[in-house]
């Protein structure tokens, strides 16, 4: 099976929340059901529906998409992403630190958290300095916490935040490279204390 990470607009009446994860879930799975193709891990996001989509080949792929497009939004994006964690990657397009750090406060901007998370990676696990290792791991915690957030996981993200400025915390600078990591603390900070999950700009 081939994995696509597909992001499909958020156009429904009163728009779905991420309440409605596990209806939707349904939905899109037996909206492609007929071709072949899996729906897994749903986010839902306040512009997107954002999914992994496993597809036996390129006309399962083309069809669902077409199927998925018709009955929930237009595709905002779409790209494959088959190979596992682990295994050996593409070099990516932004290989400085500067570059991937802006990307992923792009996408952290964009709501597109798992991307954001999965970007930063990308330095994290090649960085040798340790300061700078826990600053990184600090912002992948954060994108991940509001990953559970889109998935209708809220004590999952709010029982990540504190991990999450626990590293952010060690670094002593107010900003690392495009990351204002002072805002990004107290943003969490925020939604500890009111245990109220909202998505923000960085």
């Amino acid at each position: 099976m081939f994995r696509f990470l597909v992001r499909l607009e958020n156009r429904q009446d009163g728009k779905y929340t991420s309440k409605d994860v596990l209806t939707v879930l349904i939905k899109l799975r037996k909206s492609v059901d007929e071709f072949g193709a899996v729906v897994k891990n749903l986010r839902i996001t306040e512009r997107a529906l954002e999914f992994d989509l496993y597809v036996p080949d390129e006309s399962s792929k083309e069809r669902s998409l077409e199927k998925l497009s018709r009955d929930f939004g237009n595709i905002l994006n779409e790209k494959e992403i088959t190979q596992e964690r682990g295994a050996q990657k593409e070099p990516t397009l932004f290989q400085s630190k500067e570059e991937t750090i802006k990307l992923g406060v792009e996408l952290f901007n964009e709501q597109r958290f798992w991307e954001c998370h999965e970007t930063i990676e990308e330095i994290w696990r090649r960085e040798v300095d340790r300061a700078e290792k826990e600053v990184q791991q600090g912002f992948i915690l954060a994108a991940s916490a509001l990953v559970h957030h889109q998935r209708n996981e809220d004590n999952v993200c709010l029982g990540m935040i504190p991990r999450a400025l626990a590293k952010l915390e060690s670094w002593a600078e107010p900003s690392y490279y495009s990351l204002n990591v002072n805002l990004l603390k107290d943003r969490l900070k925020r939604i500890l204390e009111s245990k109220k999950i909202e998505p923000f700009l960085l």
